[in-house]
């Protein structure tokens, strides 16, 4: 978590900037806008994925999960929020922290990845 992008702040906004194509048994299938690279998420990853909206803050999918799990174990939830979403950015498949002027850059960035 050391070389993490997203930390100490909690309250940074992730947003996906792709869907997942398929939702189905608890389990995501998200691609890459270019198709290109394809994962799946279930468990925690997919509770994650869902709350990627720009609305929710790191610290916001933290006490979520926190509640859903009945777990008092902050830290281990952080570890594990902090670590799925370091490898979506990787992936970029997320934007760590949203604002909606991001959507204009985006939309560029995309025209030239093709």
């Amino acid at each position: 978590m050391a070389n993490s992008l997203l930390m100490p702040t909690g309250e940074y906004k992730p947003c996906r900037v792709t869907e997942c194509f398929l939702d189905k048994d608890g389990e995501i299938e998200v691609s890459r806008n270019n198709g290109v690279s394809m994962f799946r998420l279930k468990g925690i990853g997919r509770s994650i994925w869902l709350m990627l909206d720009g609305k929710h803050t790191i610290n916001d999918i933290i006490n979520r999960l926190c509640r859903e799990l009945s777990s008092t174990d902050v830290e281990t939830i952080q570890k594990g929020v902090i670590s799925v979403l370091d490898r979506l950015v990787a992936k970029k498949v997320i934007i760590a922290n949203w604002h909606p002027l991001y959507k204009l850059q985006l939309n560029q960035e995309l025209m030239i990845d093709e």
